[in-house]
């Protein structure tokens, strides 16, 4: 299953949101531009390269922050700017622009140490968004369990669109990312403890700030029925 929106508007433009989706865009026209050999040799050097980053980290820890900009495909970057389109207006709403921007780094960073935790030998290099954009999920679950997510659900031959409680949305996202995480680790090609990083830190930076937001929430919910749209 996959979401296609969430029936939860925002007050604001998010701008923060819409940056991010641009700019991975751009990075990713950027390393298919050279061509296949080029775009190797650039997931080679801006990757995060757990094994590398424990030898130096002086040296390699800028790859903590260009690895999350890069992405290995098309629909590797497709499904992660979804993901991004669909929770982070609300998120990027309830922190403010600059701490939700601050937010995401760190949620990416923190990804990467998980992923570095588990695999601290690993010589791949991990690339995508997945990780920030996990930690987004986590803060959406914090903020927002009750909103609905429209997702499509596939069983075999069976489709359908139905609404989703955030909050059975994303738990049985994150069981998604923990059971292979488990079972096959690196093997999946998938850098799943990084996920489970990232949405564990979303949680945490999020959970301080529920009461707030959840008031907050009810607020604009408030305005919106009396006055119309919002600003």
């Amino acid at each position: 299953m996959f979401p296609l929106k969430d029936e939860n508007p925002s007050p604001i433009t998010p701008w923060v949101t819409y940056g991010l989706i641009l700019f991975n865009t751009l990075v990713f026209l950027w390393q298919i531009a050279g061509g296949p050999v080029r775009f190797e040799l650039l997931i080679q050097e801006y990757g995060f390269v757990p094994k590398l980053f424990l030898e130096d980290p002086a040296s390699n820890a800028y790859r903590l922050f260009t690895s999350m900009f890069m992405h290995g495909g098309w629909l590797h970057l497709l499904g992660n700017m979804l993901y991004l389109y669909i929770f982070g207006d609300n998120v990027e709403a309830a922190f403010g622009h600059f701490k939700y921007l601050i937010f995401y780094l760190i949620s990416g960073v923190a990804a990467s140490f998980l992923h570095m935790a588990v695999f601290p030998l690993s010589g791949i290099p991990a690339v995508g968004a997945s990780g920030a954009i996990s930690g987004v999920l986590g803060a959406y679950l914090v903020f927002f369990p009750q909103a609905r997510i429209m997702t499509v659900i596939l069983i075999w031959y069976f489709i359908t669109v139905e609404p989703i409680p955030a909050k059975y949305y994303i738990t049985f996202w994150f069981i998604w990312q923990l059971i292979p995480g488990l079972l096959a680790g690196e093997a999946t090609g998938v850098a799943y403890w990084a996920h489970v990083g990232g949405f564990i830190a979303g949680v945490l930076m999020a959970y301080p700030y529920r009461h707030r937001v959840r008031y907050l929430r009810r607020l604009w919910m408030m305005e919106r029925y009396h006055h119309g749209p919002y600003w």
